[in-house]
């Protein structure tokens, strides 16, 4: 497999050193370089655990629950907490017991890191906010746009949009995920990387966004291309990547943020989400009997106090950070019973309801002489109306709490657009 060069990160051979500089017993302002690293650490946790390296995903459990503390003050991105932190323990927690972790009666409805992503996110929530982007497509490229002209602001490709190939593999629009994704790997090809910015009519980086700070999206997108199609290609790009980054950026202690793609210059910095994202992604690609890949034909039932539920049976969803979440450890967490009890009793007046409105319309028809019209197209006379009632069907009874079933397709909507099957 060419990726196990990429395996012995160390991970990294600085990635556990003792907690230097952080705030001492003498309240002396925290070192922020101590947060930083524990940011890396839970990053990085479900990576060691997608490589197969339980031990140390132990005992990085370990020491994320004997030192992290989040009650601080610091300058943090709400949106790269949100995705790194809080996806990284959320993601933890639920591989935990995969990882040989002792759980806690309850998991996965409790647990330690669970408490922990839950202390995080609550810091969050103030400030949280989001922020949307529109985009045109323009020969197989995405450029951007004036939001209310239509017209071409920038006619350029940023490495962040390479993410949307494998956004369009998931609804099956795969023709149009390959044509742009050999785009963007032609980019690749020419650089050894992706840079930040890349001009299209001019073929070339644009000034002060020539670096790559080994970012994922282009690999995230061969990856699920690569479960859609199988096409070589893909594997061709996972190949020059190990490559690129192995040749280019590979320091004593880790892999270095690449400066500059033009002389291929080095910075003194190693972004969290390459071992969070990148390096994930590109074992994933080769390495199609990973757990992640489940098709739900192995399963682990656990029973938690609100009955047995099933995990790991595939089907995980990664979040912005890559961080895996189990989608049916949702089903097992819900609330006491009593909310479920709540919504029932609510569904159960609004049936009563709407089955008394109606008893009321019909009693309304018998007792005047009003007919209701006919349908379009057909003559209204006593006799027909007889006959209707005639060929009335049986009442059916409506489940309570119930959604008619829909494919995968017809349930996603992408900014109002509904992408149904014959699309």
């Amino acid at each position: 497999m060419p990726f196990r060069l990429l395996i012995p990160l160390g991970l990294l051979c600085a990635l556990l050193p003792q907690h230097h500089g952080a705030p001492g017993p003498d309240g002396s302002a925290p070192d922020p370089a101590h947060y930083s690293f524990s940011l890396t650490l839970i990053d990085a946790l479900d990576t060691l655990l997608i490589l197969g390296n339980v031990s140390e995903f132990q005992r990085v459990v370990e020491v994320l629950q004997d030192s992290v503390d989040f009650d601080i003050d610091v300058n943090a991105s709400v949106f790269e907490t949100n995705i790194r932190v809080v996806g990284g323990l959320l993601s933890a927690h639920l591989l935990s017991k995969k990882a040989g972790v002792e759980v806690e009666a309850g998991w996965p409805c409790s647990g330690p890191l669970l408490r922990m992503a839950e202390e995080a996110a609550r810091k969050l929530l103030p400030e949280y906010n989001k922020a949307i982007r529109n985009y045109t497509r323009f020969d197989d490229w995405y450029l951007w746009v004036q939001m209310y002209k239509g017209t071409v602001s920038m006619p350029v490709f940023q490495s962040l949009e390479a993410y949307w190939p494998g956004l369009q593999s998931l609804i099956g629009d795969i023709d149009n995920a390959m044509r742009t994704f050999l785009n963007y790997y032609t980019v690749w090809k020419q650089f050894g990387g992706l840079p930040e910015f890349y001009n299209i009519p001019q073929g070339y980086t644009v000034e002060k966004r020539e670096g790559y700070p080994l970012r994922p999206e282009l690999i995230e997108s061969a990856m699920y291309l690569y479960r859609a199609t199988g096409d070589p290609t893909l594997l061709e790009l996972g190949r020059d990547a190990v490559e690129s980054i192995e040749k280019i950026s590979k320091v004593e202690c880790g892999f270095a943020t690449i400066k500059d793609l033009r002389d291929h210059k080095l910075d003194n910095r190693m972004e969290s989400f390459f071992l969070a994202e990148t390096v994930k992604y590109l074992y994933l690609l080769f390495d199609p009997t990973n757990f992640i890949h489940n098709n739900g034909s192995t399963f682990d039932a656990v029973i938690t106090p609100y009955g047995e539920c099933i995990l790991g049976a595939g089907g995980y969803i990664f979040n912005t950070e890559a961080h895996p979440i189990d989608p049916a450890a949702l089903h097992c967490c819900q609330r006491l019973k009593e909310e479920q009890w709540e919504v029932e009793d609510l569904m159960r007046e609004f049936y009563s309801l709407k089955r008394s409105r109606s008893k009321f319309q019909k009693n309304t028809v018998s007792s005047g002489p009003w007919e209701p019209p006919a349908r379009p197209g057909t003559l209204f006379s006593p006799e027909n109306h007889d006959q209707a009632r005639e060929r009335k069907p049986a009442k059916q009874k409506v489940p309570l709490l119930s959604c008619p079933s829909q494919p995968f397709t017809s349930k996603l909507a992408l900014l109002g657009q509904v992408f149904l099957d014959s699309s």
